[in-house]
């Protein structure tokens, strides 16, 4: 049987309920640290990462994928997804990735989600 695609397998888990509460829950609190932070206007992008912030804590639709395919595209969460993969275990996927590896995640993506170009910043 030949093996699924890497996309098949991230697309597993966006379909994944608990993963979707499990990044919006990680989005979330990267906001707040944002927010907290909002502040200092030497840090590059400062409004676009705030905008982001609340635009996170102020959603349209909070039944929405919302920025879980982001992280499901991760490296590193789709690789620790991948490994802890047992078929027939619908939440074997996302039980493997662990809520530290989703925050690193969200906190690796926040520039680029919010459209901070770092070649830009000035």
């Amino acid at each position: 049987m030949p093996s699924r695609s890497a996309l098949v397998h991230e697309h597993d888990l966006i379909s994944n309920p608990v993963f979707c509460a499990r990044v919006r829950m990680a989005f979330t609190r990267v906001a707040r640290e944002v927010l907290s932070q909002q502040g200092d206007p030497g840090t590059p992008g400062n409004q676009l990462r705030v905008s982001l912030a609340r635009s996170v804590l102020n959603p349209p639709d909070l039944t929405a994928h919302g920025m879980a395919p982001v992280i499901a595209s991760d490296p590193d969460v789709s690789t620790a997804a991948d490994a802890g993969r047992i078929d027939g275990q619908a939440d074997s996927a996302q039980s493997a990735v662990t809520d530290e590896l989703i925050l690193a995640a969200v906190r690796n993506a926040w520039d680029l989600t919010a459209g901070v170009n770092p070649q830009n910043e000035t």
